[in-house]
């Protein structure tokens, strides 16, 4: 049932896509918050192998939902869901703290347009082109607002990503020709605030901003969670 006062949600399904170099647990927190207003709620769980790879991982959960969705990415799930988002049950598109490319636009090129310290210096990048952010990095970037002891889980549990992904060029932008909502994070450093703005206002979003770093998911759960569920409730 839906908490007192808020209307039923016209799309029930929602899909969460996660960030690079972290697992789909990262949305637990936001996870329990919905289905606890009934909402299906499921968490894709991305190889990182390829773009291609990682599309089709979102395509598998989507063919299941049998209904509309609403589909939500954290971080460089924001390329995913810009492509995987013109599925046609997909009725809507939320981003978190997340990459929100335009056709032809990578990660590396939105990244490199506002620079954060999130550079490659602080990557470890292996012979196969897969990458992991050193420790004491990851705390200091990623980590921002988590306590010491969840940040350095998340980084010691640390899936590795292809270095490729983030050079991807995108060939579609769902957000445009759907409802799309920004959830800003004002204190990341990996995605520069500026630029999550701008790719906001560029998608026309509507926006929320939490004052908190990256992790989003994981630092301000109910937050993001009610802007998921308000999503839900519009989308048509």
């Amino acid at each position: 049932m839906a908490l007192p006062g808020m209307a039923a949600a016209d799309v029930q399904n929602i899909v969460l896509v996660h960030g690079g170099n972290v697992y789909g647990s990262t949305w637990r927190e936001v996870y329990e918050r919905l289905i606890a207003q009934d909402f299906n709620v499921t968490i894709s769980q991305l190889p990182m192998t390829s773009v291609e790879d990682d599309i089709a991982a979102v395509q598998r959960n989507l063919d299941v939902q049998g209904g509309p969705v609403l589909l939500v990415s954290h971080s460089y799930g924001g390329v995913i869901i810009s492509e995987a988002g013109g599925d046609p049950d997909v009725k809507g598109l939320v981003y978190v703290a997340s990459f929100q490319p335009d056709i032809g636009e990578s990660a590396n090129m939105l990244l490199t347009s506002e620079p954060t310290e999130f550079t490659a210096d602080k990557l470890k990048i292996f012979d196969d082109g897969h990458f992991l952010l050193g420790e004491d990095a990851f705390g200091a970037l990623n980590g921002n607002g988590l306590s010491d002891k969840d940040a350095r889980f998340v980084a010691r549990s640390q899936p590795m990503t292809n270095s490729a992904n983030l050079a991807h060029e995108v060939d579609a932008a769902a957000w445009s020709g759907k409802p799309s909502w920004a959830v800003i994070a004002t204190e990341d450093r990996v995605i520069a605030t500026g630029l999550q703005r701008r790719m906001a206002k560029r998608a026309g979003s509507t926006v929320v901003e939490i004052e908190n770093g990256h992790m989003l998911p994981m630092t301000s759960p109910d937050e993001v969670a009610e802007v998921i569920a308000q999503a839900a409730r519009t989308v048509e």
